[in-house]
């Protein structure tokens, strides 16, 4: 994975969204461990960028999944059975597909353990990615509330990035979830996009070859020369969540 122009390419996609506060919100992402953190600790892109990989696959994976209502693609139909269920303004398939895991923002943590190196015969350490929540909120309701310190979500947005684990989330009552995805099919619509991008895309520390390529520059932006991954991420600790914008 190209991990600067997965930078790149996230910041020009996120320029699209015009509302009040994404300055604030960006300058978040960029001091804390987003572009670097892994998407999980063992099951998909377990490797140090995986978390942002992982989230342009998901606007990848709904960009499919939609219909786009213009040439534009200004707007998307989520079309079942040849019917349009919802219509989604392309603002918020960014936003959810982009943020729906800000949440694993101060999450892991590296630590080390022995393994043996099959190569030597030798027991060696070496380090491997494990849970340390400094923010332990849950996880769909924690990245909508970390988005809203920052910027203003549209209904339909909160509720897809709040209900994105569907009916796999074993906290919370399937009865509510499945209520929520009848008054707003875009819950639906992430959860699925979510799901084809973690069991179909992505491998243990990489995109699966398939999908090793980003899409043409011209399917997200111009993002191979943006300006905006001339500097690192400067890390620092999780901002208290009554910090606001």
């Amino acid at each position: 994975m190209d991990k600067k122009a997965n930078i790149a390419r996230f910041e020009t996609v996120m320029s699209a969204v015009q509302r009040p506060g994404l300055d604030k919100l960006l300058d978040y992402i960029r001091k804390s461990d987003f572009y670097t953190a892994p998407a999980s600790t063992k099951y998909h892109l377990c490797c140090e960028g995986g978390l942002l990989q992982h989230s342009l696959n998901v606007l990848d994976a709904l960009r499919t999944l939609l219909i786009a209502k213009d040439e534009e693609g200004s707007e998307w139909f989520y079309i079942v059975a040849g019917h349009p269920v919802a219509t989604i303004p392309d603002e918020s398939v960014i936003i959810a597909a982009l943020l729906h895991d800000i949440c694993k923002t101060y999450f892991y943590t590296t630590s080390w353990r022995n393994a043996k190196n099959e190569k030597t015969g030798k027991w060696e350490k070496v380090p491997f990615y494990t849970v340390d929540d400094k923010m332990p909120l849950g996880h769909g309701p924690k990245s909508a509330m970390i988005i809203k310190q920052y910027m203003e979500l549209t209904t339909e947005e909160m509720y897809a990035i709040w209900w994105h684990m569907g009916f796999t989330d074993s906290t919370n009552d399937g009865l509510i979830i499945g209520q929520a995805i009848k008054k707003f099919p875009f819950i639906l619509a992430l959860n699925t996009a979510d799901m084809m991008a973690s069991h179909f895309m992505e491998g243990d520390t990489d995109n699966l070859p398939a999908f090793a390529q980003a899409p043409a520059p011209e399917s997200a932006g111009e993002y191979a020369d943006n300006p905006a991954t001339s500097d690192g991420p400067q890390f620092e600790d999780a901002p208290p969540l009554d910090a606001g914008a």
